[in-house]
């Protein structure tokens, strides 16, 4: 017998008598084509996998059997591919802390009053460490759950499925349709205070619903529900019924379709609710409506329906791909690789994975941090944007969570797990370096401080051909496309009425004119009044003659005419005074306008290296620039819609401006000269630009990020 399989310690476990406990039974599942098998505890609500390997070990528990007698048979059966004795001491610590089997003999009370506190501290300190999601059971559901199956089963099948999916298919484009007026305001609409009165009202309400559809799911095929509950989920109180029973069903789409029953719940009273609010008047319902669709769709996509969390998405999720623990085990894979590869702690065995589970892991841990924190940050910002202290202490407390409590916990692994013993120095090293490392980079290495934004090629202002007055286009005197001197003809006008008017005009002028003769001569008491009726009716006349000379439309500057429809569409046409009739080009452009978001003007102002342009599309191609002109003050309003998101560009624009143009926040404008290699850019194109300012430190420019946004968001 090879010395590898004998451990020094196992006169402690071999005169052991173990057999499984009555609450646990035994299931054979396959996961990805190879077969596992799955401990239930009942009791606890717990669900356990093991390999075929450890169930070989664990079959034969039956409590007649020592531990020896069952290695040696194992040993003699299985040669070479049975366990070692260390492997078999593992595997019964894993069982004894998880309180899977017991031994012959009596109990010892002292231990199972040991275990019992051990559980309730376990719970309390995950109450503790997770305080948005807090559990306190109250209630067993079995019986009850039996008594009204019957009564929802037909909702349970495939009629139920066909159901849901007509309505929320109608529901989502009800949402689509009305995406505007549905997330307009968004925050303070879900913030405030009487929404909130109502979600106190309408989550627990669908919560409830939602954790009865994952007790009746299960309860359908033959799982026992036994605990139900409060659970403060973000601090709001709702129902939640313990239905892990569910994961020891052999069909993985059984198991997927209880972990499915909450979102198709809430994802139909969303559907429901959308299509109410969009139909009713402003009032309770409509509110009522909008609440139910924020709590049963918002959630759902962002939360509870999403693989990256663990909700229940990612059980559908892990269920779907069949890899159970998939969190954990992604986790706990990256630390092996660490310890293994980095730390050369070679004789850390690798756990049991198949390749497919291996590309899971790699990739599902890193995604599932960095939508958990973005999820975590975006939600204590949404708060603290109407309850500064309660967001800040949720983001606070998600920070310590995902980054310094998992920190403190490695390094203490480092310093004290038996498994590093051999390389523990080097363990320390890479471990300790990397920090320093870290924290060097982020306080002492300068990198690349850039801001970059969008600009437009820009016609002149004196290039726009405008209608002076309001009037029908006659003719268009001046061919598309022509190059044409500064006051040259380019559109006649008519007004019909206009020359009656003028003939009235100059009729009155005579009167008044006469007026303030007879006035000179008869009664100088009424002279003054005479000429100021004469100044007014000449002044009147004076405009009127003007706008005859503004029937003609002359080129304002010398250039190539150019019409903004076709010359064809324009006699007959009425334009009011100010319509955009046209453009006299000059030969090429020789500036670019750009807009500098709020957040950027102070560098942009502070320090400016240099300046370089990039035509879109053309990213391979810099050009440098010069600032040529800035305007000082803020302004909310764009100079072309190109450089709204409507229009293709970076910047957020009121959603109800047709023009697309005006902004959420106030944006700077400055003018670029546009370098001589970019002498044919056409009018209007959009421009990317670069303001180089040199380099800062990664502390630096991470801190005056974090200080604008709490500026800007909480003005504090």
């Amino acid at each position: 017998m090879a010395e590898s399989f004998l451990s020094t310690i196992w006169y402690r476990v071999a005169d052991l008598r173990p057999r499984l406990r009555a609450h646990v039974s035994a299931h054979r599942h396959r996961y990805r084509g190879q077969p596992w098998y799955v401990l239930h505890d009942h009791g606890a609500g717990r669900i356990h996998r093991f390999t075929p390997g450890a169930y070989m070990v664990i079959g034969q528990f039956d409590g007649t059997r020592t531990v020896d007698a069952i290695w040696k048979t194992l040993a003699d059966s299985y040669d070479a591919d049975a366990p070692s004795q260390d492997d078999v001491i593992q595997l019964l610590s894993t069982l004894h802390q998880q309180d899977l089997i017991q031994y012959e003999g009596a109990p010892d009370v002292a231990e199972l009053l040991e275990r019992y506190n051990k559980q309730s501290r376990q719970i309390i300190k995950q109450n503790l460490t997770n305080p948005v999601s807090i559990r306190v059971p109250l209630w067993d559901p079995n019986a009850f759950l039996d008594r009204t199956l019957p009564a929802v089963g037909w909702m349970l099948g495939w009629f139920g499925f066909a159901l849901w999916a007509l309505v929320v298919v109608a529901g989502g484009a009800t949402a689509f349709l009305n995406w505007g007026r549905l997330t307009e305001n968004f925050a303070d609409r879900i913030l405030a205070t009487e929404n909130l009165l109502i979600t106190l009202v309408t989550y627990p309400l669908l919560k409830a619903l939602h954790e009865l559809a994952h007790g009746y799911l299960a309860k359908r095929r033959g799982a026992e529900i036994r605990e139900m509950g409060i659970m403060f989920l973000v601090f709001f109180p709702v129902p939640y019924v313990d239905a892990s029973a569910a994961a020891a069903f052999r069909n993985k789409w059984h198991r997927a379709a209880v972990s499915a029953g909450g979102i198709i719940v809430e994802t139909f009273a969303a559907a429901v609710a959308v299509m109410i609010w969009a139909n009713a008047e402003t009032g309770l319902v409509s509110a009522l409506a909008f609440n139910v669709v924020m709590v049963g769709g918002l959630s759902t996509l962002v939360v509870n329906g999403n693989p990256l969390l663990k909700f229940d998405g990612y059980y559908i999720f892990s269920d779907i791909i069949e890899i159970p623990n998939l969190s954990d085990r992604a986790t706990k894979f990256y630390g092996h690789l660490i310890q293994r590869y980095v730390f050369g702690a070679r004789q850390i065995r690798e756990r049991t994975a198949t390749f497919g589970e291996r590309v899971w892991f790699l990739l599902y841990a890193p995604s599932a941090f960095v939508y958990r924190m973005s999820v975590m940050i975006g939600i204590a910002m949404l708060v603290a944007s109407k309850y500064f202290i309660i967001g800040v202490a949720i983001a606070l407390w998600s920070v310590f969570n995902a980054i310094v409590k998992p920190a403190f916990k490695h390094i203490r692994h480092v310093l004290t797990s038996p498994k590093l013993r051999k390389v523990r120095g080097r363990a320390k090293a890479w471990t300790f370096g990397t920090v320093a490392a870290v924290v060097a980079a982020i306080a002492l290495i300068p990198l690349p401080l850039r801001t970059d934004t969008e600009g437009v090629v820009w016609l002149p202002d004196d290039a726009h051909v405008r209608a002076e007055t309001s009037g029908f286009v006659r003719a268009v005197t001046a061919r598309q496309g022509a190059e044409v001197a500064p006051a040259a003809p380019l559109l006649e006008l008519a007004e019909p009425t206009l020359e009656s008017r003028i003939e009235g005009m100059e009729a009155r002028v005579r009167e008044m004119n006469m007026r303030v003769i007879a006035a000179e001569v008869q009664d100088r008491r009424t002279l003054d009044v005479a000429r100021l009726e004469l100044a007014e009716a000449q002044a009147e006349l004076d405009r009127e003659r003007k706008r005859r000379q503004d029937l003609e439309l002359r080129a304002p500057r010398a250039g190539r005419f150019e019409t903004v429809m076709p010359p064809d569409d324009l006699p007959g046409r009425f334009l009011q005074e100010g319509d955009l009739v046209g453009y006299v080009l000059p030969g090429r452009a020789t500036r670019v306008r750009v807009v500098v978001p709020q957040d950027d003007i102070a560098l942009v102002r502070a320090h400016v290296e240099k300046v370089e342009l990039v035509m879109a599309g053309a990213a391979e191609d810099r050009h440098e620039s010069r600032i040529l002109r800035a305007v000082p003050s803020g302004l909310n309003q764009l100079p072309s819609p190109a450089l709204g998101q409507a229009g293709g560009g970076r910047h957020v624009t009121n959603p109800g401006d047709r023009n697309g143009v005006e902004t959420m926040e106030p944006v700077f404008v400055y003018d670029l000269a546009l370098p001589d290699t970019l002498h044919d850019a056409p009018f209007g194109a959009r421009v990317l630009v670069r303001f180089d300012h040199g380099d800062e430190t990664i502390a630096r420019q991470g801190f005056r990020r974090v200080r604008q946004l709490f500026l800007r968001r909480f003005g504090a």
